[in-house]
């Protein structure tokens, strides 16, 4: 099994929706002690970023996955001591109460509809402290418009909600990010 840094290494360098974005994830987990909650995880590829970061900080910090289904990953991540990773609907109690408060970053990969992607928000981020960073994968496709209007249409009507804006790294999908003031 290769190791954190070289998985990432090489599914950075892989072609698909959020190759872009890894270096973002990679940067954030550099923080000390970085608290990171990632809702989504599938087949990896952010999870793979923010542990690598993690790892190469050298200064400690942990992962908080919630994903429904059971992620498609190398079975040594599970043995991270900081990857906490739970198989469960992320808008359950459960899941909201596994995830810590006063998160540096949360990072959501989702189901990109409406109503669910707007619940996690309102169930999440309080959960984020003061000065951190929420990211949205799936915020536009150059070109053609969101390939998941949901997503920056929630952005919109939560951030009017709650006094917040949110702004958009277009390529791959694009990163919607709030800066939490």
């Amino acid at each position: 099994m290769p190791s954190i840094g070289t998985e990432y290494r090489q599914r950075a360098g892989e072609d698909h929706d959020i190759r872009m974005q890894m270096p973002v994830l990679y940067a954030w987990a550099h923080q000390p002690g970085v608290k990171i909650i990632e809702l989504g995880t599938r087949s990896g590829m952010s999870t793979c970023a923010f542990l690598a970061g993690i790892t190469r900080s050298r200064t400690g910090g942990e992962l908080w996955s919630v994903d429904i289904q059971q992620p498609q990953v190398p079975r040594a991540w599970r043995d991270y001591a900081f990857w906490h990773l739970l198989v469960a609907d992320d808008r359950s109690p459960e899941a909201v109460a596994f995830c810590p408060d006063n998160a540096d970053v949360l990072f959501l990969d989702t189901s990109h509809l409406y109503e669910p992607t707007l619940t996690e928000l309102r169930l999440y981020m309080p959960k984020v402290r003061h000065g951190g960073i929420a990211l949205f994968h799936d915020s536009d496709t150059p070109g053609t418009g969101p390939a998941w209007p949901d997503v920056p249409r929630v952005l919109d009507d939560y951030c009017a909600e709650a006094g917040l804006s949110w702004y958009n790294h277009r390529g791959w999908n694009g990163l919607g990010v709030i800066e939490v003031p």
